[in-house]
C-alpha cells in the first residue's frame, strides 16, 4: 500500500474576524500581515494541491492545519482545493485538524471545520477517529487542538487520554496495525523539547501510550521541517513529520512537500521518500533511510 503524508498547507485571508478582539486574533493578523503571508505564499499552496491531486497513492493523510486563522473563508478557500482530492480518493483521505483549525472559541464553536469538511469531522462526542483500510490496517487519528489565548500548544487531557488507550487497546485485539496520526510531536531531533508555548502538553503521556500499544509509525506535522526518527522512548515506532506543504523556504525540508512510503501487510514500512517543489515548479525526491529499531 501506498501512502501519502502532508500536511501544514496554511491558506489564509488577510481579513478581520468577528472576533477580532481575542488576544491570538489580534497577534495573528498583525503576524500574517507582517511575515507569515510571505513564508506561504497563497500561489505556492494552490501547486502544491494540485501536485498531490496528481500523485499515486492508495491512501492520503493529512495531519492538520488546513487554515491560518480558522475564518470561515478560509475553509472556504481549502474546501476548493480539497475537492479533487476527495473526488479522487474519497474515504482513502483521512483528515484531522491542527491547532490553526481550532485557532478561537468562536471557530470552535461555530463547527467551520466540521462543517467544510464532513468527511474528516470526528464521530458525535469524540476525539478520535478510527479507519480501517482492509484486512490489516487501522489509521486512527486525534484532535489534541483547542483554542489558547496567545500560545500554539496542543492539550492531550486525561479525556483524550482515556479514549485513544481505549481505541488501540480495541485494535491490538484484532491484530490489526496502526498508523496514528496527530497535529503535533512528541519527539523531536535530537531529542530535545519543543518549545513551552508551541508543544503538545502532556506529550510524554501521549509517548507512554505509543509505548504500550505500539502503532507502527505516528504522523504529524506542526514544526514545519520533514523528519523521521525513532525516540528512544518508543523504539519500535517511527515518528513522521511530514512538513509543510505550503511555505516558501531555502531549505528542502521546509519548503512545501510531503512524504510518501509504502506499507506491506505485515506493517513493514519502506521506500519512504521525501517529495518536494523545485523552484521551477518541478517535483523532487528523496529516498530516505529508515532509522532500525532501537
Amino acid at each position: 500500500m501506498r501512502i501519502l503524508h502532508f500536511g501544514d498547507i496554511h491558506f489564509w485571508r488577510l481579513q478581520l474576524a468577528r472576533d477580532f478582539y481575542y488576544p491570538k486574533r489580534l497577534l495573528g493578523i498583525v503576524n500574517l500581515a507582517m511575515r507569515r503571508r510571505h513564508h506561504f505564499p497563497a500561489q505556492l499552496a494552490r501547486e502544491a494541491m494540485m501536485q498531490i491531486a496528481s500523485e499515486d497513492a492508495d491512501l492520503v493523510l493529512f495531519s492538520g492545519d488546513m487554515t491560518t486563522m480558522s475564518l470561515e473563508g478560509e475553509f472556504r478557500d481549502a474546501a476548493k482545493a480539497f475537492a479533487p482530492l476527495y473526488e479522487k480518493w474519497g474515504d482513502r483521505l483521512v483528515a484531522i485538524p491542527g491547532n490553526h483549525d481550532r485557532y478561537s472559541p468562536t471557530s470552535v464553536r461555530r463547527n467551520y471545520f466540521e462543517s467544510y469538511f464532513p468527511h474528516a469531522a470526528m464521530p458525535e462526542g469524540r476525539r478520535v477517529l478510527s479507519r480501517q483500510f482492509g484486512e490489516h490496517l487501522c489509521v486512527v487519528g486525534f484532535d489534541a487542538s483547542r483554542p489558547f489565548m496567545i500560545r500554539s500548544n496542543g492539550l492531550l487531557d486525561r479525556g483524550l487520554e482515556r479514549e485513544l488507550d481505549h481505541e488501540l487497546g480495541m485494535i491490538g485485539e484484532t491484530g490489526r496495525k496502526v498508523l496514528l496520526m496527530g497535529h503535533f510531536p512528541y519527539s523531536y531531533p535530537g531529542g530535545l523539547p519543543g518549545k513551552w508555548h508551541h508543544r503538545l502538553l502532556r506529550d510524554e503521556v501521549l509517548a507512554e501510550l505509543i509505548a504500550r500499544h505500539q502503532p507502527v509509525a505516528y504522523l504529524h506535522g506542526h514544526k514545519h521541517v520533514r523528519w523521521c526518527l525513532r525516540d528512544t522512548r518508543t523504539p519500535q515506532t517511527l515518528c513522521l513529520n511530514c512538513g509543510p506543504a505550503g511555505m516558501a523556504s531555502a531549505l528542502t525540508d521546509s519548503h512545501a512537500g510531503w512524504l510518501t512510503f509504502e506499507l506491506d501487510q505485515d506493517g513493514r514500512l519502506t521506500g519512504l521518500t521525501k517529495v518536494s517543489l523545485s523552484s521551477g515548479g518541478d517535483i523532487e525526491r528523496k529516498a530516505v533511510p529508515i532509522p532500525s529499531e532501537i
